[in-house]
């Protein structure tokens, strides 16, 4: 059976193709009466429209930032606008660029406990101890979005577990 394009409208309006066939989404998608909302910060442009475009077709509100001033610009104004923060921070971390490891350390500082994944090659950033003190999930670059997909998923269960316990 051939596979057929379908044309879906994201989140910004913009329109990219998702292809599938009779494959249905991860059970996990946010009902329609909770918005999860996804920050994904990474400075390669393809990679990180990429990335937004797989949360985005899981029914995710997307915002992405390509550096780290923009990431805490996006962090302080969601905060002020809606009293509610982001559930989910995509952090893609470079040797060089304007986000590294620092950047986590700066956003955990700043009081952020949202989950995080960083995404980073294994000879730029060695996961250690320091990796669990931020308490962060780590996948390698390259990666498969599958797996993206699958760790952001078990991230947002085990937040809304977490806070399903508290009330």
């Amino acid at each position: 059976m051939p596979i057929e394009p379908t044309i879906v409208t994201s989140n910004s309006d913009s329109l990219f193709p998702a292809f599938h066939n009779a494959i249905e989404h991860s059970p996990t998608i946010p009902s329609k009466t909770v918005v999860r909302k996804i920050l994904v910060a990474e400075l390669d442009g393809a990679l990180r429209g990429l990335i937004a475009d797989l949360f985005d077709f899981e029914g995710y509100f997307v915002t992405d930032v390509e550096d780290e001033t923009a990431l805490f610009e996006a962090m302080q104004s969601v905060s002020k606008a809606t009293q509610s923060p982001f559930d989910l921070v995509v952090l893609g971390l470079q040797a060089e660029g304007g986000l590294d490891l620092n950047t986590l350390v700066r956003l955990r500082d700043s009081g952020c406990r949202t989950p995080a994944i960083v995404l980073a090659r294994e000879r730029e950033l060695p996961v250690d101890r320091r990796m669990l003190e931020l308490d962060v999930a780590f996948l390698s670059k390259p990666f498969v979005l599958e797996n993206l997909r699958i760790v952001a998923n078990h991230a947002l269960y085990t937040r809304q577990n977490q806070l399903d316990q508290l009330d």
